[in-house]
């Protein structure tokens, strides 16, 4: 089993009891022993290495600023996911922390569409929730798909909430760090009709370097921030209508 946990990062239950010809409560029994041997972490339908890998999502967890703040927005953002919902969950920690949430108690028939492999390796310990993934070229910095082609991806899917991450926002629209990115997201947005933007108080008034959108009033951004100046700024773009404030 470690020698497994040390190759892949990541071990199942049901794969070892059918791989090793035991049952799955024998596994979960000889995890528990390892994890308080300090060799593994027991998770929901497995273990993970304490030495997490790059493409897993307790990387990104790790690797994080305003961790608590995120995790207030994550509690936020899961009560705007209802039954039948299909939803879009952009790349990011703040993403990821609302996905890990969201999936505690997922809503009935719920549909999860995203090009973030931290997503993707969260949402497949989840076999009732239906998993759809953008495809196109690979960006390591933020391990996701993106692709300037995926208007007919939209013609076919429809998606009815968008959760997005961003690299800053300002009185004007919200921004990401690279073109590619900005464009893929843009169509992203374009073809939702709800957009939640899931921001922590280091991404508020700070620019970056591409403008992904100007503010068109019907987005809302899910914020924790307890700054007074920055909250009153918010409220601010908020009465002049540019979004609404979660």
């Amino acid at each position: 089993m470690v020698e497994k946990l040390n190759k892949y990062g990541k071990i199942y239950s049901s794969s070892l009891a059918e791989e090793l010809g035991v049952s799955e409560v024998t596994v979960r029994s000889d995890l528990k022993k390892l994890e308080n041997l300090g060799l593994l972490k027991r998770v929901h339908g497995g273990a993970i290495s304490l030495r997490p890998h790059r493409y897993d999502p307790q990387f990104q967890e790790q690797i994080a600023v305003d961790v608590e703040e995120k995790k207030i927005i994550a509690e936020k953002a899961v009560h705007l996911v209802e039954k039948n919902d299909i939803i879009f969950v952009d790349s990011g920690s703040t993403t990821l922390f609302f996905t890990e949430k969201l999936l505690e108690t997922p809503p009935l028939n719920l549909t999860v569409v995203t090009n973030s492999l931290y997503v993707i390796n969260t949402v497949v310990q989840y076999p009732e929730i239906k998993l759809v993934v953008l495809g196109g070229y690979f960006q390591y910095g933020t391990m996701n798909f993106l692709d300037l082609e995926i208007n007919p991806f939209f013609d076919r899917y429809h998606v009815n909430k968008a959760f997005m991450g961003i690299n800053g926002l300002d009185e004007k629209g919200y921004y990401s760090s690279t073109l590619l990115e900005a464009e893929t997201k843009k169509l992203i947005v374009k073809a939702s009709p709800k957009i939640y933007i899931l921001a922590s108080t280091s991404k508020l008034f700070r620019k970056s370097l591409v403008r992904i959108k100007d503010w068109s009033g019907s987005e809302a951004l899910v914020t924790a921030s307890t700054d007074e100046n920055i909250m009153k700024k918010l409220k601010e773009c908020e009465e002049e209508g540019k979004f609404t404030v979660i």
